[in-house]
Protein backbone atom coordinates (compact mmCIF):
# COMPACT_ATOMS: atom_id res chain seq x y z
CA UNK A 1 0.00 0.00 0.00
CA UNK A 2 1.47 3.27 -1.02
CA UNK A 3 0.35 6.72 0.07
CA UNK A 4 0.92 10.15 -0.70
CA UNK A 5 3.70 12.68 1.39
CA UNK A 6 1.57 14.80 3.45
CA UNK A 7 4.06 16.77 5.25
CA UNK A 8 1.45 19.79 6.70
CA UNK A 9 1.95 18.22 10.53
CA UNK A 10 5.63 17.55 10.63
CA UNK A 11 7.03 19.84 7.87
CA UNK A 12 10.50 19.51 6.66
CA UNK A 13 12.71 21.93 8.06
CA UNK A 14 16.25 23.36 7.35
CA UNK A 15 19.36 20.99 8.01
CA UNK A 16 22.83 21.46 8.88
CA UNK A 17 25.41 18.33 8.09
CA UNK A 18 28.74 18.79 9.95
CA UNK A 19 30.46 16.91 7.45
CA UNK A 20 34.01 16.10 8.97
CA UNK A 21 33.54 13.27 11.13
CA UNK A 22 34.30 13.55 14.90
CA UNK A 23 37.63 12.19 15.92
CA UNK A 24 38.05 13.71 19.55
CA UNK A 25 36.94 13.06 23.33
CA UNK A 26 35.87 16.57 23.85
CA UNK A 27 34.05 16.73 20.34
CA UNK A 28 32.07 13.42 21.76
CA UNK A 29 31.20 15.30 24.75
CA UNK A 30 30.26 18.42 23.17
CA UNK A 31 27.78 16.19 21.02
CA UNK A 32 26.57 14.85 24.43
CA UNK A 33 26.08 17.80 25.89
CA UNK A 34 23.68 19.17 22.78
CA UNK A 35 21.76 16.16 22.43
CA UNK A 36 20.61 15.86 25.87
CA UNK A 37 18.50 18.69 25.29
CA UNK A 38 16.83 16.94 23.06
CA UNK A 39 13.37 14.78 23.65
CA UNK A 40 13.84 12.69 20.41
CA UNK A 41 17.18 11.91 17.69
CA UNK A 42 18.08 9.47 15.46
CA UNK A 43 20.99 7.29 14.86
CA UNK A 44 22.23 4.83 12.11
CA UNK A 45 25.74 2.84 12.32
CA UNK A 46 27.87 2.04 8.95
CA UNK A 47 29.73 -1.43 9.69
CA UNK A 48 31.35 -4.43 7.69
CA UNK A 49 30.85 -8.43 8.56
CA UNK A 50 31.94 -10.26 5.61
CA UNK A 51 35.30 -11.40 7.17
CA UNK A 52 34.58 -11.55 10.85
CA UNK A 53 31.58 -12.43 13.33
CA UNK A 54 31.06 -9.61 14.95
CA UNK A 55 30.46 -6.61 13.33
CA UNK A 56 32.96 -3.98 13.12
CA UNK A 57 31.31 -0.27 13.79
CA UNK A 58 33.54 2.02 11.28
CA UNK A 59 31.04 4.83 11.41
CA UNK A 60 28.00 5.92 13.81
CA UNK A 61 25.28 9.05 12.50
CA UNK A 62 23.50 10.78 14.98
CA UNK A 63 21.16 13.50 14.15
CA UNK A 64 18.08 15.52 15.68
CA UNK A 65 15.84 17.53 13.43
CA UNK A 66 17.76 20.31 12.41
CA UNK A 67 21.49 18.74 12.93
CA UNK A 68 23.67 15.62 11.98
CA UNK A 69 26.74 14.47 13.12
CA UNK A 70 29.23 11.43 12.21
CA UNK A 71 31.19 9.66 14.43
CA UNK A 72 34.38 7.78 13.61
CA UNK A 73 34.71 4.88 15.67
CA UNK A 74 37.63 4.44 14.17
CA UNK A 75 39.48 7.32 16.54
CA UNK A 76 38.03 5.69 19.59
CA UNK A 77 39.20 2.31 20.42
CA UNK A 78 41.98 0.77 22.49
CA UNK A 79 43.36 3.65 24.79
CA UNK A 80 40.56 6.02 23.42
CA UNK A 81 38.06 4.27 23.73
CA UNK A 82 36.29 5.90 26.58
CA UNK A 83 36.19 8.65 24.82
CA UNK A 84 32.86 8.00 22.80
CA UNK A 85 31.16 7.30 26.71
CA UNK A 86 29.13 10.24 26.32
CA UNK A 87 27.57 9.22 23.19
CA UNK A 88 26.82 5.69 24.36
CA UNK A 89 25.25 7.16 27.97
CA UNK A 90 22.58 9.55 25.34
CA UNK A 91 21.70 5.97 23.74
CA UNK A 92 20.93 4.78 27.35
CA UNK A 93 19.16 8.45 28.66
CA UNK A 94 15.79 6.86 29.57
CA UNK A 95 14.43 10.67 28.18
CA UNK A 96 15.71 10.62 24.91
CA UNK A 97 13.58 8.52 22.29
CA UNK A 98 16.20 7.21 19.62
CA UNK A 99 14.47 6.86 15.82
CA UNK A 100 16.41 3.97 14.31
CA UNK A 101 15.16 2.18 10.75
CA UNK A 102 15.25 -1.40 10.89
CA UNK A 103 17.10 -1.53 14.38
CA UNK A 104 17.93 -5.00 14.72
CA UNK A 105 21.48 -4.73 12.78
CA UNK A 106 21.83 -1.23 14.56
CA UNK A 107 21.21 -2.75 18.26
CA UNK A 108 23.45 -5.43 17.27
CA UNK A 109 26.40 -3.21 16.47
CA UNK A 110 26.07 -1.07 19.82
CA UNK A 111 26.15 -4.28 21.94
CA UNK A 112 29.15 -6.18 20.41
CA UNK A 113 31.01 -3.09 19.92
CA UNK A 114 30.07 -1.65 23.52
CA UNK A 115 27.48 -3.76 25.61
CA UNK A 116 25.12 -1.60 25.31
CA UNK A 117 21.50 -1.22 23.34
CA UNK A 118 19.68 2.00 22.43
CA UNK A 119 16.24 2.51 24.87
CA UNK A 120 13.96 3.55 24.64
CA UNK A 121 13.71 3.55 20.77
CA UNK A 122 11.51 3.51 18.06
CA UNK A 123 12.12 1.33 15.06
CA UNK A 124 10.17 3.01 11.90
CA UNK A 125 9.98 0.10 9.74
CA UNK A 126 7.70 -1.12 12.62
CA UNK A 127 5.88 1.86 12.26
CA UNK A 128 5.49 1.53 8.59
CA UNK A 129 4.13 -1.43 8.82
CA UNK A 130 1.55 -0.58 11.31
CA UNK A 131 0.53 2.19 9.59
CA UNK A 132 -0.16 1.05 6.09
CA UNK A 133 3.21 1.64 4.42
CA UNK A 134 3.73 -2.03 3.70
CA UNK A 135 5.66 -4.62 5.28
CA UNK A 136 9.76 -4.42 5.44
CA UNK A 137 9.40 -0.70 3.62
CA UNK A 138 13.19 0.58 2.82
CA UNK A 139 14.42 3.88 4.20
CA UNK A 140 14.52 5.61 0.69
CA UNK A 141 10.83 5.05 0.14
CA UNK A 142 9.24 5.14 3.66
CA UNK A 143 11.33 8.98 3.39
CA UNK A 144 9.47 9.36 -0.15
CA UNK A 145 6.10 8.37 0.84
CA UNK A 146 6.63 10.38 4.52
CA UNK A 147 8.03 13.61 3.83
CA UNK A 148 8.12 13.95 -0.34
CA UNK A 149 11.78 13.76 0.23
CA UNK A 150 14.18 11.43 -2.51
CA UNK A 151 17.61 10.17 -1.09
CA UNK A 152 20.62 9.09 -3.52
CA UNK A 153 21.08 5.45 -3.99
CA UNK A 154 22.92 3.71 -1.61
CA UNK A 155 26.42 2.25 -1.48
CA UNK A 156 25.76 -1.50 -0.75
CA UNK A 157 29.61 -2.93 -1.48
CA UNK A 158 31.39 0.26 0.76
CA UNK A 159 34.51 -0.10 2.23
CA UNK A 160 33.54 1.61 5.30
CA UNK A 161 36.82 1.04 7.25
CA UNK A 162 38.51 3.06 4.85
CA UNK A 163 39.83 6.42 5.28
CA UNK A 164 39.82 8.92 4.50
CA UNK A 165 36.35 8.74 3.71
CA UNK A 166 35.27 10.72 0.27
CA UNK A 167 33.13 13.47 0.70
CA UNK A 168 30.24 11.51 -1.25
CA UNK A 169 30.15 8.71 1.15
CA UNK A 170 29.82 11.25 4.23
CA UNK A 171 26.64 12.20 2.37
CA UNK A 172 25.10 9.58 1.85
CA UNK A 173 26.20 8.67 5.75
CA UNK A 174 24.40 11.84 6.37
CA UNK A 175 21.30 10.87 4.40
CA UNK A 176 20.69 7.69 6.33
CA UNK A 177 20.03 10.12 9.55
CA UNK A 178 19.36 14.13 8.48
CA UNK A 179 15.26 13.28 8.04
CA UNK A 180 14.69 10.03 10.58
CA UNK A 181 13.52 12.58 13.17
CA UNK A 182 10.60 14.08 11.34
CA UNK A 183 10.17 10.95 9.93
CA UNK A 184 9.31 9.09 13.10
CA UNK A 185 7.84 12.17 14.39
CA UNK A 186 5.07 11.64 11.77
CA UNK A 187 4.72 8.36 12.16
CA UNK A 188 3.91 8.37 16.07
CA UNK A 189 1.45 11.15 15.22
CA UNK A 190 -0.16 8.85 12.90
CA UNK A 191 -0.18 6.02 15.62
CA UNK A 192 -0.73 8.08 17.90
CA UNK A 193 -4.44 8.58 15.86
CA UNK A 194 -4.79 4.91 14.86
CA UNK A 195 -4.14 4.16 18.90
CA UNK A 196 -1.31 2.13 18.15
CA UNK A 197 1.88 3.98 19.38
CA UNK A 198 2.03 2.10 22.46
CA UNK A 199 1.86 -1.30 20.12
CA UNK A 200 4.55 0.39 17.46
CA UNK A 201 6.90 1.48 21.14
CA UNK A 202 6.62 -2.42 22.50
CA UNK A 203 7.29 -4.17 18.99
CA UNK A 204 10.63 -1.96 18.72
CA UNK A 205 11.62 -3.31 22.26
CA UNK A 206 12.22 -6.53 21.16
CA UNK A 207 15.72 -5.29 19.81
CA UNK A 208 16.71 -4.16 23.04
CA UNK A 209 16.98 -7.52 24.82
CA UNK A 210 20.93 -7.88 24.92
CA UNK A 211 20.41 -11.76 25.41
CA UNK A 212 19.34 -11.47 21.68
CA UNK A 213 23.47 -10.88 20.91
CA UNK A 214 24.10 -13.76 23.41
CA UNK A 215 25.54 -16.55 22.45
CA UNK A 216 22.69 -19.19 22.13
CA UNK A 217 24.21 -22.94 21.16
CA UNK A 218 21.35 -24.66 22.90
CA UNK A 219 19.10 -22.59 20.29
CA UNK A 220 21.31 -23.46 17.66
CA UNK A 221 21.16 -26.99 18.58
CA UNK A 222 17.68 -27.39 18.86
CA UNK A 223 16.79 -25.71 15.43
CA UNK A 224 19.20 -28.34 13.60
CA UNK A 225 17.79 -31.30 15.44
CA UNK A 226 13.98 -30.13 14.57
CA UNK A 227 14.64 -31.87 11.68
CA UNK A 228 14.13 -35.04 13.71
CA UNK A 229 17.20 -37.36 11.84
CA UNK A 230 19.03 -36.93 15.84
CA UNK A 231 18.90 -39.85 17.93
CA UNK A 232 19.44 -38.68 21.55
CA UNK A 233 23.47 -39.02 21.70
CA UNK A 234 23.60 -37.23 18.60
CA UNK A 235 21.75 -34.57 19.83
CA UNK A 236 24.08 -34.54 23.12
CA UNK A 237 27.06 -34.53 20.72
CA UNK A 238 25.44 -31.42 18.76
CA UNK A 239 25.08 -29.72 21.76
CA UNK A 240 28.72 -29.94 23.04
CA UNK A 241 29.88 -28.99 19.56
CA UNK A 242 27.78 -26.01 19.32
CA UNK A 243 29.37 -24.49 22.49
CA UNK A 244 32.84 -25.29 20.97
CA UNK A 245 32.11 -23.33 17.86
CA UNK A 246 30.04 -20.53 19.70
CA UNK A 247 33.09 -20.22 21.75
CA UNK A 248 36.07 -20.48 18.76
CA UNK A 249 33.98 -17.87 16.57
CA UNK A 250 33.92 -15.73 19.11
CA UNK A 251 37.88 -16.15 20.07
CA UNK A 252 38.80 -15.88 16.54
CA UNK A 253 36.30 -12.99 15.40
CA UNK A 254 35.41 -15.10 12.48
CA UNK A 255 32.42 -16.48 10.47
CA UNK A 256 30.90 -19.61 11.95
CA UNK A 257 31.29 -21.31 8.31
CA UNK A 258 35.02 -20.45 8.77
CA UNK A 259 35.25 -22.88 11.50
CA UNK A 260 32.59 -25.60 10.73
CA UNK A 261 29.66 -25.07 9.23
CA UNK A 262 26.43 -26.31 10.05
CA UNK A 263 26.37 -29.59 8.22
CA UNK A 264 29.90 -30.40 9.27
CA UNK A 265 28.66 -30.17 12.98
CA UNK A 266 25.86 -32.59 12.15
CA UNK A 267 28.52 -35.33 10.45
CA UNK A 268 30.26 -35.02 13.59
CA UNK A 269 27.28 -35.60 16.37
CA UNK A 270 26.25 -38.41 13.80
CA UNK A 271 29.62 -40.20 14.02
CA UNK A 272 31.44 -39.03 17.11
CA UNK A 273 35.07 -39.92 16.16
CA UNK A 274 36.94 -40.50 19.19
CA UNK A 275 40.49 -40.28 17.31
CA UNK A 276 42.34 -37.32 15.85
CA UNK A 277 43.04 -39.66 12.60
CA UNK A 278 39.36 -40.62 12.38
CA UNK A 279 38.54 -36.35 12.79
CA UNK A 280 40.87 -35.75 9.89
CA UNK A 281 38.55 -37.27 7.65
CA UNK A 282 35.72 -34.64 8.08
CA UNK A 283 35.49 -32.53 4.99
CA UNK A 284 35.05 -29.23 6.09
CA UNK A 285 37.38 -28.69 9.00
CA UNK A 286 40.62 -27.98 7.92
CA UNK A 287 43.71 -28.94 8.59
CA UNK A 288 44.98 -26.12 11.03
CA UNK A 289 42.04 -26.08 12.75
CA UNK A 290 42.05 -29.95 13.52
CA UNK A 291 45.83 -29.41 14.51
CA UNK A 292 44.62 -26.34 16.92
CA UNK A 293 40.82 -27.78 17.97
CA UNK A 294 41.31 -31.07 17.32
CA UNK A 295 41.78 -32.35 21.29
CA UNK A 296 38.51 -29.78 22.24
CA UNK A 297 36.41 -31.42 19.38
CA UNK A 298 36.91 -34.98 20.73
CA UNK A 299 36.29 -34.14 24.53
CA UNK A 300 33.34 -32.29 23.76
CA UNK A 301 32.01 -35.32 21.85
CA UNK A 302 33.82 -37.21 24.62
CA UNK A 303 31.36 -34.99 27.55
CA UNK A 304 28.27 -35.63 25.70
CA UNK A 305 28.86 -39.59 26.17
CA UNK A 306 29.11 -39.21 30.10
CA UNK A 307 26.65 -36.95 30.55
CA UNK A 308 22.78 -37.55 30.98
CA UNK A 309 21.26 -37.71 27.72
CA UNK A 310 19.11 -34.26 27.21
CA UNK A 311 15.21 -34.22 26.06
CA UNK A 312 15.05 -34.75 22.29
CA UNK A 313 13.53 -31.81 20.55
CA UNK A 314 10.33 -32.88 18.98
CA UNK A 315 10.52 -32.43 15.28
CA UNK A 316 8.51 -30.00 13.73
CA UNK A 317 5.66 -30.84 12.03
CA UNK A 318 3.22 -28.58 10.35
CA UNK A 319 0.03 -30.60 9.33
CA UNK A 320 -0.92 -30.22 5.87
CA UNK A 321 -3.62 -29.03 4.59
CA UNK A 322 -6.45 -31.19 2.37
CA UNK A 323 -6.91 -29.86 -1.07
CA UNK A 324 -11.09 -28.57 -0.19
CA UNK A 325 -8.94 -26.80 3.27
CA UNK A 326 -6.06 -24.68 1.32
CA UNK A 327 -9.07 -23.50 -1.16
CA UNK A 328 -10.78 -22.30 2.29
CA UNK A 329 -7.26 -21.11 3.63
CA UNK A 330 -7.06 -18.75 0.53
CA UNK A 331 -10.37 -17.47 0.84
CA UNK A 332 -9.77 -16.74 4.76
CA UNK A 333 -6.11 -15.30 3.94
CA UNK A 334 -7.25 -12.91 1.12
CA UNK A 335 -10.29 -11.77 3.85
CA UNK A 336 -7.59 -11.08 6.39
CA UNK A 337 -5.78 -9.22 3.91
CA UNK A 338 -8.65 -6.79 2.87
CA UNK A 339 -8.80 -6.29 6.51
CA UNK A 340 -5.03 -5.43 6.74
CA UNK A 341 -5.14 -3.00 3.97
CA UNK A 342 -8.43 -1.37 5.43
CA UNK A 343 -6.53 -1.12 8.91
CA UNK A 344 -3.66 0.14 7.43
CA UNK A 345 -1.68 -2.21 8.73
CA UNK A 346 0.91 -4.82 7.53
CA UNK A 347 -0.56 -8.88 7.94
CA UNK A 348 2.15 -9.78 9.68
CA UNK A 349 0.71 -7.83 12.72
CA UNK A 350 -2.62 -9.15 12.59
CA UNK A 351 -2.04 -13.20 11.71
CA UNK A 352 0.99 -15.24 10.28
CA UNK A 353 0.65 -18.09 8.25
CA UNK A 354 0.58 -20.70 11.34
CA UNK A 355 -2.27 -19.27 12.46
CA UNK A 356 -4.56 -19.33 9.82
CA UNK A 357 -5.24 -23.26 9.75
CA UNK A 358 -6.65 -23.53 13.22
CA UNK A 359 -9.65 -21.19 12.44
CA UNK A 360 -10.60 -24.40 10.32
CA UNK A 361 -9.77 -27.08 13.30
CA UNK A 362 -11.49 -25.18 16.09
CA UNK A 363 -14.83 -24.04 16.98
CA UNK A 364 -14.50 -19.73 18.12
CA UNK A 365 -17.34 -18.23 19.56
CA UNK A 366 -15.81 -14.76 21.21
CA UNK A 367 -12.77 -12.75 20.74
CA UNK A 368 -11.23 -14.15 24.06
CA UNK A 369 -11.45 -18.14 22.32
CA UNK A 370 -9.16 -16.57 19.44
CA UNK A 371 -7.05 -15.12 22.00
CA UNK A 372 -6.17 -18.12 24.44
CA UNK A 373 -6.02 -19.89 20.98
CA UNK A 374 -3.08 -17.78 20.34
CA UNK A 375 -4.61 -17.60 16.98
CA UNK A 376 -4.63 -13.49 17.31
CA UNK A 377 -2.94 -11.62 19.60
CA UNK A 378 -5.06 -9.22 21.73
CA UNK A 379 -4.44 -5.90 19.65
CA UNK A 380 -5.32 -7.85 16.36
CA UNK A 381 -8.30 -9.45 17.84
CA UNK A 382 -9.55 -6.17 19.11
CA UNK A 383 -8.62 -4.74 15.29
CA UNK A 384 -10.52 -6.91 12.81
CA UNK A 385 -11.53 -10.40 15.42
CA UNK A 386 -15.12 -9.68 15.28
CA UNK A 387 -15.06 -9.43 11.54
CA UNK A 388 -12.79 -12.98 11.22
CA UNK A 389 -15.85 -14.62 13.62
CA UNK A 390 -18.45 -13.12 11.30
CA UNK A 391 -17.07 -14.81 8.39
CA UNK A 392 -16.86 -18.05 10.14
CA UNK A 393 -19.82 -18.09 11.37
CA UNK A 394 -21.21 -17.08 7.55
CA UNK A 395 -22.06 -13.19 8.77
CA UNK A 396 -19.74 -12.47 5.94
CA UNK A 397 -19.13 -12.52 2.05
CA UNK A 398 -16.31 -11.58 -0.57
CA UNK A 399 -17.62 -10.35 -4.04
CA UNK A 400 -16.33 -8.69 -7.14
CA UNK A 401 -16.96 -5.51 -8.26
CA UNK A 402 -15.30 -3.62 -11.09
CA UNK A 403 -12.11 -5.74 -10.57
CA UNK A 404 -12.06 -5.24 -6.97
CA UNK A 405 -12.34 -7.92 -4.00
CA UNK A 406 -14.93 -6.19 -1.46
CA UNK A 407 -16.76 -7.68 2.05
CA UNK A 408 -19.83 -8.29 1.72
CA UNK A 409 -22.19 -8.16 5.30
CA UNK A 410 -25.15 -11.55 5.19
Amino acid sequence: MTKSPNTDSVPVTSHIAHEAPLTQADEIAALAKELKNHSIISFDTEFIRENTFFPSVELIQVATRTESWLIDTQAFRGKTAAGIQPLLEIFQDPSILKVLHAAQGDQECLYSAYQVVATPSFDTAVGASLCGYGDGIGLGNLLKALLGVTLKKGHARTNWAARPLPKQLLEYAHSDVEFLVAAGEKLLLELEKLGRKEWALEVSRKWENPKLYHPDPAGLATKLAKGGKLDSKSYAALLELMKWREERVRQLNLPRRWVADDQVLLDLAHVRPKSMDHLATFRGLNKGEIKTSGEKILEAIRCSAESTAPELPRPTRHHSPTTEESQTLDLIKTYVGILADREKIAIKHLMTSHQFLPLLKQKFVTLKDLIDAEVMSEGAAGLIGEEVLALLQGKRALSVEAGHVKIVSL
